[in-house]
């Protein structure tokens, strides 16, 4: 009689997944802590929180970041590259919004006339790191080819 032996499976070389999900609470945290405590709220005193919260740029980036969290949490098969997708776009726009040393629309460069202070800057050093951070994590997370291996006795 022959005995089926199974090997112990191996971890797939890459990312975890749960490195992708807490990088990706750490920017929602970070967005929301941008808004609130480094920037914002702080700096504007005239600023409320439900019209902060509801401007184009602010919305679009907390719904896109839930969106990319939600479908990590649910394990999408997509999610690694929405996450990408996401920190990308975050990347882009505090580059645009912040990092460019001219006011174009509503930008509100950190340098320059508008100088920002030592908080603003942790704020957008922190949210780049983390989506750097993301896109790193998603490159390594291993693509699902979509077929199901074999078991072979």
């Amino acid at each position: 009689m022959t005995t089926l032996q199974l090997s112990p499976t191996k971890p797939t070389p890459g990312a975890s997944p749960r490195l992708l999900r807490g990088l990706t609470g750490g920017l929602l945290a970070l967005l929301v802590l941008n808004l609130i405590v480094f920037d914002d709220l702080r700096v504007d005193a005239s600023a409320g929180l439900v019209e902060t919260l509801t401007k184009p740029q602010h919305l679009s980036s907390l719904v896109a970041v839930l969106i990319a969290g939600v479908l990590l949490a649910f394990e999408h098969r997509s999610a690694a590259r929405v996450a990408a997708a996401v920190a990308w776009i975050e990347i882009t726009a505090f580059t645009f919004f912040h990092l460019v040393p001219v006011e174009i629309g509503p930008s509100k460069p950190y340098w320059g006339d508008a100088m920002g202070d030592t908080l603003q800057w942790v704020g957008l050093v922190s949210i780049l790191a983390v989506s750097a951070g993301i896109v790193g994590a998603a490159r390594r997370t291993p693509r699902s080819t979509g077929s199901t291996a074999a078991v072979s006795a």
